[in-house]
């Protein structure tokens, strides 16, 4: 038999079990708030799901919203060992060729020999360097140093406008001081100055030499003109591409094509209608589960639909004014697809580009309304979903503040049963001794009138 709580003998009444039973039946309202509360975090989970798909059709649909989100090439490329080449939205599609002449060189500086890195090899206390690129120049004292500590004051400078110094050992007994340009090009070519402790000019102690010249990059573009930059990546020679070069290859013309990207439009029209299906998808899940007589599932499919029902305004002289025209239908079930598996789509874009990128992201365009209507969705602070999200968790609020109330006079209510039945126990305890004595008494005078008799 359970020990009982209440102190004393106790009458074997198990008070546990009796008051457990009784707050068994007590709770049932705080389970059924309980019930309501797991319910609501549900349906928050359940809303994060749908802001989530619809946050990714936004996005999708933001991809497709402006004519220039069409401005996408690609480049073919005739010898990619000598150049790459990449297309910006600003390119304009064209056939151009390009002969690399000779690529940009930073200027690199070396010393004569020293025997050791780690001694002072040169210069007296208070000499200094002056190192001048592009009409930028810092000091710093070399006097009294080694090649390591000048090589360190030289890359630690704050004022250092460029130039990166090293040690090169060629052998035990044989170090070289190396100063390199950060930047190619003729106009980051480095010059040196040398001042004693009084600051008169000095000769360079150093005996620097150039191992490597400074050299701008020359390309021949179309056979005709001649480009010279300071840096191997060009991006101002063929308008909207970046040229990267690689090697200098001179009497071989390099041909590049710039053409519309298509692939990557189609792409982003699949995305597109990927994201699109996700949503219904689970749409279609949501309500037949805990969102079956939420009205916002149904708003949601209203407002989309009614954008991909409505032409943009103005498409009357446009040479496709719906979707289904450009190869992206929706079937009886509401399911969106590509057309031939993009095939319509892409004849949609070798006929007139243009329209199709008017289509999604012109002014009124598909994609641009998509955007917007989602947005209304999805936003912060006022979007839809967020107030509906917001709705919920005030509920969860006052549902834990109801259980939190109900949890303390439950607690009260148990209390005070435990007090009951504790001193029912105590006094049937003491009904059971004195029934005991009562017992013993009247057996004892049985006894004497036996004898008697």
């Amino acid at each position: 038999m359970p020990t009982i709580s209440s102190a004393g003998v106790g009458s074997g009444l198990d008070v546990n079990s009796i008051v457990s039973q009784l707050m068994e039946v007590e709770s049932e309202p705080l389970r059924v708030l309980q019930r309501n509360r797991s319910t609501l975090e549900a349906q928050l989970s359940d809303y994060g799901r749908l802001k989530s798909a619809l946050s990714e059709l936004r996005s999708a649909a933001e991809a497709l919203a402006t004519p220039e989100a069409f401005d996408v090439f690609t480049v073919d490329n005739s010898a990619e060992d000598v150049l790459r080449a990449t297309a910006g939205s600003s390119a304009g599609t064209g056939n151009y060729t390009v002969e690399v002449l000779q690529l940009a060189q930073a200027h690199k500086l070396g010393s004569t020999a020293y025997t050791d890195a780690d001694q002072t090899v040169v210069g007296n206390a208070g000499d200094r360097i002056r190192i001048t690129v592009d009409g930028n120049a810092f000091e710093v004292d070399y006097g009294g140093k080694t090649l390591n500590q000048i090589r360190d004051a030289i890359n630690d400078a704050a004022d250092n406008v460029g130039v990166t110094a090293s040690i090169v050992k060629a052998d035990d007994s044989t170090y070289y001081l190396t100063l390199t340009s950060a930047e190619t090009g003729t106009a980051n070519a480095i010059s040196l100055g040398f001042s004693d402790s009084g600051g008169n000019g000095i000769s360079d102690p150093f005996g620097f030499s150039t191992i490597v010249a400074a050299q701008d990059a020359e390309l021949l573009v179309d056979g005709t003109y001649t480009v010279t930059r300071g840096s191997n990546t060009i991006s101002d020679a063929i308008q909207g591409v970046t040229l990267d070069l690689l090697k200098a290859d001179p009497g071989n013309a390099v041909t590049l094509t710039v053409g519309r990207d298509r692939a990557a439009v189609k792409d982003n029209v699949q995305a597109f209608v990927d994201a699109y299906n996700a949503l219904q998808d689970l749409v279609k899940e949501l309500r037949g589960s805990r969102l079956s007589g939420d009205n916002t599932l149904l708003g949601i499919e209203s407002a989309l639909r009614s954008v991909i029902n409505t032409p943009p305004s103005g498409a009357g002289s446009e040479p496709f004014r719906y979707l289904s025209e450009v190869g992206v239908s929706i079937d009886k079930n509401g399911v969106m697809s590509l057309s031939g598996d993009g095939a319509a789509l892409d004849d949609a874009l070798s006929a007139d580009y243009e329209a199709v990128a008017r289509l999604f992201g012109g002014t009124d365009g598909y994609a641009v309304r998509f955007e917007q209507t989602l947005d209304r969705l999805v936003r912060s602070g006022d979007g839809l979903l967020e107030l509906r999200e917001q709705g919920i968790n005030d509920r969860i609020d006052r549902v834990d503040d109801r259980i939190e109330s109900m949890q303390r006079r439950l607690d009260l209510v148990e209390q005070r049963y435990r007090a009951q039945f504790t001193m029912l126990d105590t006094l049937m305890s003491e009904l059971q001794v004195t029934g005991n004595f009562l017992t013993r008494q009247l057996d004892q005078l049985s006894g004497l009138s036996g004898k008697r008799s």
